[in-house]
């Protein structure tokens, strides 16, 4: 518990630490890089400080650094090109605004990862090929989505929006692989999970809750709705296209 403790501590810290140079700066380079290393540094520090490097504790630590090098990797890469995220223009230079953002931050690492650490801190996880698959879908359809929306906003102006590749399907994918990946860690860790461990039952919900009920669909589709308000192809999509999953939500 002192060593869970202790990581939630650190990962305040080094948002805040990160949130001083942003404000400062004005700039959002370290925004998403920082979320990255954030889950990278505290699963390498689990995985190496609290036990044997048996093969299930070495998967469910790949899960999370590969993930977390490739989603820094391309959100650094994305904001190098567009110079700042649009998203933080009504409140970057507020200091209590802004210092919002990074506390849910720093909360939402913590929730998230839970199951992580308790996984790492069991001594006989065992790797699970079901949730390992579920994991490597997550991974492909976030990085594809990603990929396809960054390639068509850099060709493309700002008034049209992305309706081909993953995105002829539903209008969220890269959220969709994102919930999946974090359905498939806590998949992967729940046998071991005992007592009140089973809190981190809330780190897939608050995922789901954060990107349909938060900060991430319903920003972008009020700002696509006030875009796109005279559009008919735009309005046409939106009646035959769901969110997340085909057909269902």
């Amino acid at each position: 518990m002192a060593s869970i403790l202790t990581s939630f501590f650190i990962i305040t810290l080094v948002n805040i630490l990160a949130y001083i140079w942003a404000y400062k700066k004005q700039s959002d380079h370290l925004t998403d890089i920082s979320y990255s290393l954030c889950f990278i540094a505290v699963t390498a520090w689990f995985l190496f400080d609290f036990g044997v490097l048996s093969p299930g504790r070495l998967v469910l630590s790949m899960m999370v650094i590969l993930w977390g090098l490739r989603l820094g990797g391309f959100l650094f890469y994305r904001i190098t090109k567009m110079g700042k995220d649009k998203r933080f223009d009504a409140f970057r230079s507020s200091s209590s605004g802004f210092l919002k953002f990074w506390l849910l931050q720093s909360l939402s690492i913590t929730i998230i990862i839970l199951p992580v650490l308790f996984g790492l801190l069991a001594q006989s996880i065992e790797v699970c090929i079901p949730a390992l698959l579920l994991w490597g879908a997550g991974m492909v359809i976030e990085s594809v989505a990603d990929w396809q929306k960054f390639i068509f906003k850099s060709n493309n102006s700002p008034n049209a929006f992305i309706f081909h590749g993953m995105y002829k399907y539903i209008r969220h994918p890269n959220y969709t692989g994102e919930i999946l990946i974090w359905v498939s860690v806590f998949w992967y860790v729940s046998p071991i999970l005992t007592g009140w461990q089973w809190v981190s039952v809330i780190s897939p919900g608050w995922i789901i809750i954060l990107l349909t009920a938060i900060s991430g669909i319903p920003l972008i589709e009020k700002e696509n709705k006030k875009k796109f308000k005279e559009d008919p192809e735009y309005a046409s999509y939106i009646a035959r296209t769901r969110r997340l999953v085909p057909g269902l939500y």
